[in-house]
């Protein structure tokens, strides 16, 4: 009966590993859209958020399958039960790529500036949301902490950007398409809240405490 539960726990690891890498490639081209480099990969972007929303609805059918079917111990059951959490962030983080591309067409040359920092910004919470998901496959405690700390170099650069376009507002008339600027370093920054809501669901996984 353990080895099957093992089974079955060690593919609903794989989805989640394969949920996470289309997630990270929607933040990609939703960026390079961004970019002026790729405009086709802001359509991309919504067709992923169908095959995102799909993996979140199955792996919820593989926990709840587990939950149902298998008698999990404690460290098990908070294992299930950080992955139901994490994948509910991971959904809302590819509901936020495609926010960004929708906005893409408003801002098509990028003629603000800080797009060094937006670049930055969104590298960060790549790697934020990789580490997270690899802390829970691995049960890395650290790595898990590490991305909660992360999460003090989004909010700068964010901070930086935000009190940067406020003062192009008061300088142009183009008020509205920086705001949608702002807009979309804001969807970045939400990304790296939620990659660090996943990363304190690994934590309550592994310890039984949430913040």
């Amino acid at each position: 009966m353990r080895t099957r539960f093992d089974e079955e726990l060690n593919k609903l690891n794989i989805s989640i590993i394969n949920m996470g890498k289309i997630i990270e490639i929607a933040i990609e081209s939703s960026m390079l859209a961004l970019m002026g480099r790729d405009k086709d990969a802001a359509s991309q972007v919504a067709a992923n958020d169908e095959k995102i929303n799909e993996m979140e609805r199955d792996i919820e059918s593989q926990c709840l399958k587990l939950l149902l079917q298998q008698q999990p111990m404690a460290t098990d059951l908070r294992l299930i039960t950080a992955a139901l959490k994490m994948i509910t962030d991971m959904e809302r983080i590819g509901d936020h790529a495609v926010d960004i591309a929708d906005l893409v067409s408003n801002v098509p040359d990028c003629k603000y500036g800080k797009m060094k920092e937006i670049t930055e910004m969104s590298t960060e919470i790549i790697s934020m949301l990789h580490e997270a998901i690899d802390s829970y496959i691995n049960k890395d405690y650290d790595k898990a902490k590490n991305v909660i700390c992360h999460d003090d170099i989004i909010d700068n650069l964010y901070h930086g950007i935000k009190k940067d376009l406020v003062q192009k507002i008061r300088e142009t008339n183009e008020g509205e398409t920086i705001l949608d600027y702002l807009l979309i370093a804001k969807y970045i920054e939400r990304i790296g809240d939620h990659a660090v809501n996943i990363a304190e669901w690994v934590i309550f996984a592994l310890t039984g405490k949430h913040k």
